[in-house]
């Protein structure tokens, strides 16, 4: 949505005009834009991951039309727009010493942790304070601007902790004139001007107690902050145009003075207060399991675009709910008949916000640059502070970089998922799966060689599944049961020497017909009807909800799914259990490849009470399976053979986009192979079947349809597609 009002502040990375023919290496990765308060027509990028001010411009916004902010499929990173004013060369905004050296060991990525450390940001109304620590330091930087005498102003009010040593702050990199035009010396107490490569005259002054400019002769103008006992609050200024002008200018600012910053941690004005209210719509009660539909308010005073993301519950029942476009909305009134569920804008500005979890009453967003804290500071119903728990991760500028998802083990630690497609195998945490301390310090691999996996669950046990979608590598969707170390199957992420010649089995395939594009998963919960305690697999591709049959045999993880057969309006891909009436709740979008019809989706699976007949286990055994039913079937339809049908076939696995489906009995064809079945055994309490299949033997993809009746003679039509890693010896 090309108009959507995105606030003072928007989350992206970000790359200065281009030169045609030159490719421009100095992007900010992590970058925030903010909108300057008394220069609306201004605005700055703050590299979270140096903690350098990347680019000021006037004039201008972002181009956005190629980024996933514009489309459903986003291809580049946003572009500034305007007269730039000032930008920083690639390397850290603060040191020790006056050298800026970079000490990343890729040169990319969060600066180490000793040299400095992003912790967040608050907002103030219009206003925004960076909150990062250099070299054991606290730092709240706030940026505004001014217009004065023709030129606009750009000021970073500084409020610094106590500090035993001077800090170095770079201010800009400055492409100067040669021969220099005017004698501006390496140092000044208070004021620089130099001389740029445009003819324009660059002005910086430093407003505080004992403080210095310098320059170097490449033109890098920096700050020295002196150390201090106590704590200090200081200003830098800077202005560019002709002399005259920027004198006047920035001799006016010095005068006026700067926030106080520290101030703005209580909390500002609310900027959203509008709530969308809206009626839900109950779905028909003719089955087990129904779908209730919650209206996504798509026409909303800031043109927001509804692409639902992400969900979980505060204990109250409130739900909170991410949008692919950086929206956190709080939604209300989710309980019952949904005749009246409130929308209010929580926070907005986020970098693609793909997974949400609520802890202890504690609302943590994932996003693509960071895992952070939202916390509403005064209790007017907006978050005050974005606090970044943790930031390690190193960020591809490829559109394909996602981080997917979110989730806690008892222990309190998070786990998520990130892309390897498209991404460069060389920086780490990338391409599997990621587990950050409870307390953020560390984040480290837990899995790895995954290439797409939108979305994961960990079960009551500390259980750990997650889906992958099929491409490169992955020659079908697949639904795996993660082990600590493990590898599954996406090569240039599997972070092995020497590189493996084989990949951890899932728990199943899903084939292209019923799962294009997998999303997330959760274990339903108990008292939800015959499906309760069932793990359950969500497809954003076709917009599907399916229950998983998990089967293991001498240690071995196997399984298969069963589509129930629901339909939702987008592509779903997370799933939440509300706190009180302990439903089933599912959002989604619709993207790209996906089935669904409209943007977004939040939606209620719920409970009817009334009966249903399901498989909700499999057992595979030395030549037969056995399938479990969630009630009584009619003993001669479930003994008939002819009521059953049974195929299968495998992929192969390969730097190929997907696979065929081969042959097992000739693995050169591509085909299914019919599977004979001897006969079929009913149980004695008529809950299962036997189907015995001489030769049984391993299998990336089995189906098997069934057509039965329940006891009370309903019809009961199923398929399974399930996949066989091992077989039990006779």
């Amino acid at each position: 949505m090309p108009d959507m009002d995105y606030g003072s502040m928007l989350t992206y990375t970000v790359g200065l005009p281009e030169v045609p023919g030159r490719t421009n290496a100095n992007l900010a990765l992590k970058g925030v834009c903010v909108r300057l308060a008394n220069a609306p027509d201004s605005t700055i990028c703050f590299d979270t991951d140096l903690l350098r001010y990347y680019a000021g411009w006037s004039g201008g916004w972002l181009d956005l039309s190629r980024t996933h902010l514009t489309m459903s499929k986003g291809s580049y990173h946003a572009l500034i727009q305007g007269d730039v004013q000032f930008r920083a060369a690639l390397g850290p905004g603060w040191d020790q010493s006056e050298e800026f050296v970079d000490r990343r060991p890729l040169t990319a990525g969060p600066l180490p942790a000793e040299q400095g450390r992003y912790l967040g940001l608050v907002r103030h109304g219009a206003n925004v304070a960076f909150h990062y620590r250099i070299a054991g330091t606290e730092i709240y930087d706030s940026p505004d601007g001014a217009l004065s005498h023709g030129v606009t102003v750009f000021r970073r009010t500084l409020h610094l902790a106590p500090s035993t040593n001077a800090l170095y702050a770079r201010v800009c990199d400055v492409p100067l004139r040669e021969p220099q035009g005017e004698p501006d010396g390496a140092e000044a107490p208070l004021q620089l001007l130099v001389n740029e490569a445009s003819g324009q005259i660059v002005g910086v002054r430093v407003v505080g107690e004992g403080t210095r400019l310098r320059r170097t002769p490449g033109g890098r103008i920096y700050a020295m902050l002196p150390a201090r006992s106590t704590a200090g609050q200081y200003a830098v200024l800077f202005a560019r145009g002709t002399r005259s002008a920027v004198l006047d200018a920035l001799n006016e600012a010095a005068q006026r003075s700067g926030p106080d910053v520290t101030a703005f941690t209580a909390g500002g004005p609310a900027r959203w207060p509008e709530v969308s209210t809206v009626s839900g719509r109950i779905g028909q009660d003719v089955a087990a399991y129904t779908v209730d539909t919650v209206p996504i308010p798509e026409k909303n005073p800031w043109r927001s675009w509804m692409r639902l993301t992400a969900l979980d519950f505060f204990a109250d029942g409130r739900a909170a709910v991410a949008t692919w476009s950086g929206d956190i909305w709080i939604v209300s009134g989710l309980e019952a008949g949904l005749e009246r569920v409130h929308w209010r804008r929580f926070a907005a500005g986020l970098f693609e916000p793909l997974g949400l979890r609520i802890v202890a009453g504690q609302l943590y967003v994932l996003c693509r640059d960071q895992l952070m804290r939202l916390e509403d500071r005064n209790g007017d119903g907006e978050a005050d502070v974005y606090e970044c728990v943790n930031n390690d991760t190193w960020l591809s500028p490829s559109y394909h970089a996602f981080a997917f998802d979110l989730q806690t083990d008892r222990a309190g630690n998070f786990y998520y998922t990130r892309c390897g497609q498209r991404v460069d195998p060389v920086l780490p945490l990338n391409g599997g799966m990621v587990r950050v301390t409870r307390d953020g310090a560390r984040a480290e691999m837990f899995a790895t060689g995954l290439r797409a996996a939108n979305g994961m669950a960990i079960g009551p046990n500390d259980e750990i599944v997650c889906g992958d979608n099929q491409g490169n590598w992955v020659p079908a969707s697949r639904l795996n049961w993660i082990r600590p170390g493990g590898f599954y199957g996406y090569m240039p992420h599997a972070r092995r020497v020497p590189p493996p010649t084989d990949y951890d089995p899932p728990l199943c395939w899903l084939p292209m017909v019923i799962d294009n594009s997998s999303g997330g998963q959760l274990w339903a919960p108990e008292g939800w009807g015959p499906l309760s305690g069932q793990l359950l697999h969500t497809s954003y591709g076709k917009g599907s909800l399916f229950a998983v049959l998990v089967d293991e045999v001498a240690g071995v993880k196997q399984g298969g799914v069963v589509p129930l057969r629901l339909k939702f309006d987008a592509g779903i891909m997370r799933a939440r259990v509300h706190p009180r009436d302990g439903q089933v709740w599912v959002c989604g979008l619709k993207g790209w490849e996906t089935g669904g019809g409209r943007d977004g989706a939040l939606q209620r699976v719920r409970y009817t009470g009334r009966p249903a007949l399901f498989p909700h286990a499999m057992h595979v055994m030395h030549d037969a399976i056995r399938l479990s039913f969630t009630g009584e079937l009619d003993p001669s339809a479930a003994g008939d053979a002819e009521n059953y049908a049974v195929e299968q076939w495998n992929y192969r696995w390969s730097e190929q986009y997907g696979s065929p489906e081969y042959s097992v009995e000739e693995p050169k064809r591509v085909g299914h192979d019919a599977v004979t079945m001897r006969r079929v055994t009913v149980s004695a309490d008529h809950k299962s079947v036997t189907l015995e299949i001489p030769g049984l033997s391993p299998v990336m993809q089995m189906k098997i349809r069934l057509r039965l009746k329940s006891a009370a003679g309903a019809p009961v039509e199923h398929e399974i597609y399930n996949t066989i890693n091992r077989v039990p010896e006779g």
